[in-house]
């Protein structure tokens, strides 16, 4: 189900302009895509947040631009935000049109769960990536894809080829790259035996 965004449409855009729309809880925007100029805009602070929580940074949105008394809808993404260096409060954000029969790429972030039977027995876990890119409609982008690791023993790992993928969604690059991997700890090396060269006679 899409989330849906109110915007308005802004002229303002020096410092002071954008100051004031913080204080009344509002952060300025941009909204951009194929075929379209560029929209400044300003969208309530609270409602984007709401949205990134629950819904993710891949959330597809239904954005019902305001301007004077017309209302335009778009279907956006959230391509970027920016925090405040300081109180980490959203200043910005931009957003990207998209086309809902057109492919996009997006980044997902990957999420471990469970716990390895190869840690339980003494093994260390090394997660080597935590996102990766994928190919697909807007509307089926996934926004983490979770990982389940409870049978990975010592000496094995997770690919992205290895991934589950939903239907439409493809892999952008090496689906060979390492996503976890569970290596023999010190304790575990310590117990392996030890295989003694036979002593060779002259």
């Amino acid at each position: 189900m899409n989330k849906e965004l109110e915007a308005q449409v802004r002229s303002g855009r020096n410092k002071s302009q954008k100051k004031e729309l913080l204080k009344k809880g509002f952060i300025p925007a941009v909204v951009y895509g194929k075929n379209m100029d560029s929209i400044a805009v300003s969208v309530k602070t609270n409602e984007l947040k709401k949205i990134v929580e629950e819904a993710g940074s891949n959330a597809l949105i239904n954005m019902k631009i305001r301007q004077n008394e017309k209302t335009i809808n778009h279907q956006v993404l959230v391509k970027s935000v920016q925090h405040h260096p300081v109180n980490r409060t959203l200043i910005h954000a931009d957003f990207h049109q998209v086309s809902l029969k057109d492919k996009v790429t997006a980044t997902v972030n990957i999420h471990l769960t469970g716990i390895a039977s190869g840690v339980t027995k003494g093994g260390m876990l090394s997660q080597l990536l935590w996102g990766f890119e994928v190919e697909c409609l807007a509307s089926s982008i996934p926004d983490t894809f979770v990982v389940d690791i409870s049978n990975l023993e010592i000496g094995e790992g997770i690919t992205l080829a290895d991934l589950e993928l939903p239907p439409g969604v493809k892999i952008i690059g090496d689906e060979c790259a390492l996503v976890v991997s569970i290596a023999a700890g010190q304790a575990v090396e310590a117990d392996l035996p030890v295989i003694e060269e036979e002593e060779v006679i002259a």
